[in-house]
């Protein structure tokens, strides 16, 4: 029978650790899209650490999103929509789409299996000797999307196949924090880790499991954040934490360049739930350090920075710099401040997002050919097309690159708790796949049509198009700039109308 435990302790389980082996899995994700950059399950990671720490006599991992080659890509395979692989290997072989409809308009979108295949797994199993007749002691599974449930419903079944009960099978992550009721229903685990593993919040990640040494490491310097918007669920996640806890700055940098020695890893992203907080103190003194040290690295935050805190030093954003960041990315969800207001995020203002771009720009990070990147964060509940065109239009004229970020609603949000009665009408309170925002969970509250959300992506997408270095600046100060201004204003859209009506007429 599952249990859920809010309070972990490996002490607790059963079994001397110098006599125990563990199998450690990141499973396969089933979506529409995948971005596989920066996507390594850094709290597995550290999980492999504590079992290291308590003497485990044997430790495996398999991670199915394991990416490869330079530009670091996964497999996939279309599957069918509700396809289950609890007893099959292989998807059908003509899977039908998801289907987004709406007043007569539909989008089709594919599913896919993305990472190892299953055969794949079941091969590795047998070569590592974990064949029907020999289980592993324990089996520790990190989820992370809770709109990825899917994939982690049929890897257990698949454990359960292989190895009945003769397992103790253990999920943690995200997926179970946030919907740990949900997991317990569906997923056949023997125990659902909700939150923290305290013990295992400062270890360094275990890169050592992989067979192939990783071309990057995350870090996470810190955990928690002040705030509490009201589409996040970071409190939650960090078990109610209303602090941000910080690792000391020696032991970020030593796990950085123990990495570097021992893999020759140079790339390093940074993962926190608020990375700027009282950053003089904590993030501004790793980067002087990186600095002194004249470290070879080449540093990323995928995730953003906030405006607000990166607008305040030009001498933060100068260390950035120098630190040899790549990539900078801003949030601008939505430039209008009572729709901000009204997701809880009022401490950042518009303001502060130019002031962060300016000193970017002046720190000698480049605009308009994706040094400086903006998220455009679309799709909400109550939001208007119009709103994100003008969103997406400051965006584009203010910095040149945007990376367009469909909502998704996350169990234990505020946001996710005030439209329940919408979800639960659908069922999509169980099926949480339906939440994912590329499947556009809103479209039947919001203004816009299929077409209108597809038109959004094509307008940031072609925003976007970079010619000899740059994105085209709609009000720049160029004679084709202003052309194009005045064309859209002087009647000229009559001129078009009326010679296409023409056409068709013939």
């Amino acid at each position: 029978m599952t249990q859920i435990t809010h309070r972990f302790d490996i002490r607790d389980l059963p079994g001397d650790p110098s006599q125990k082996t563990a199998l450690l899995i990141n499973p396969p994700v089933y979506d529409t899209q995948y971005w596989a950059e920066w996507s390594q399950p850094y709290g597995l990671l550290r999980i492999a650490a504590l079992l290291k720490k308590h003497g485990y006599r044997r430790r495996e991992l398999f991670d199915f999103m394991e990416a490869s080659g330079p530009k670091r890509v996964v497999p996939k395979r279309r599957i069918g929509p509700n396809e289950s692989f609890a007893e099959k290997d292989e998807p059908d072989p003509r899977p039908s789409p998801i289907r987004i409809e709406k007043d007569g308009q539909h989008l089709d979108l594919w599913k896919h299996h993305f990472g190892k295949s299953w055969s794949e797994f079941d091969a590795w199993l047998d070569e590592r000797g974990f064949d029907p007749a020999h289980p592993p002691d324990e089996v520790w599974i990190s989820a992370i999307m809770t709109y990825w449930w899917e994939s982690v419903r049929d890897l257990v079944a698949r454990l359960r196949r292989r190895w009945g009960n003769r397992t103790r099978i253990l999920l943690g992550g995200i997926y179970p924090t946030l919907a740990p009721e949900h997991a317990a229903r569906n997923i056949a685990a023997d125990l659902i880790v909700v939150g923290e593993v305290e013990e295992a919040n400062d270890l360094w990640p275990d890169l050592s499991l992989y067979e192939t040494a990783p071309t990057y490491a995350i870090i996470t310097p810190s955990r928690g954040c002040p705030y509490d918007c009201a589409y996040c669920a970071q409190r939650t996640i960090n078990n109610g934490r209303r602090t941000v806890h910080f690792r000391p700055l020696e032991d970020i940098v030593a796990e950085m360049c123990y990495n570097y020695e021992t893999y020759g890893i140079r790339d390093f992203a940074f993962y926190a739930d608020f990375l700027l907080w009282d950053y003089e103190t904590n993030f501004q003194r790793v980067l002087e350090q990186l600095v002194a040290n004249k470290s070879p690295f080449r540093l990323y935050a995928p995730e953003g920075f906030d405006v607000r805190f990166l607008s305040q030093s030009q001498r933060l954003v100068d260390l950035m710099k120098a630190a040899h960041f790549q990539k900078i990315y801003l949030p601008c969800e939505n430039i209008d401040e009572r729709f901000l207001d009204s997701l809880n995020r009022r401490h950042v203002r518009l303001e502060h997002f130019v002031q962060a771009v300016k000193r970017c720009e002046q720190a000698g990070f480049s605009l308009r050919n994706m040094d400086v990147n903006a998220f455009v964060l679309y799709g909400l509940p109550g939001e208007t097309i119009d709103g994100v065109v003008k969103t997406i239009l400051f965006v584009s004229e203010v910095v040149g690159s945007i990376i367009p970020m469909l909502f998704t609603p996350v169990p234990s949000s505020r946001l996710y708790e005030q439209y329940l009665p919408y979800f639960r009408q659908r069922g999509w309170d169980q099926d949480l796949h339906m939440l994912n925002g590329k499947l556009f969970p809103f479209l039947a509250l919001n203004e816009g049509s299929v077409e209108d959300y597809i038109d959004l992506q094509r307008l940031m997408f072609t925003l976007n198009t970079h010619y000899r270095g740059k994105s085209f600046q709609i009000f720049g100060p160029t004679r084709v700039s202003a052309a194009f201004r005045e064309n859209l204003s002087n009647g000229f859209e009559r001129a078009i109308q009326q010679y296409k009506a023409g056409s068709e007429a013939e």
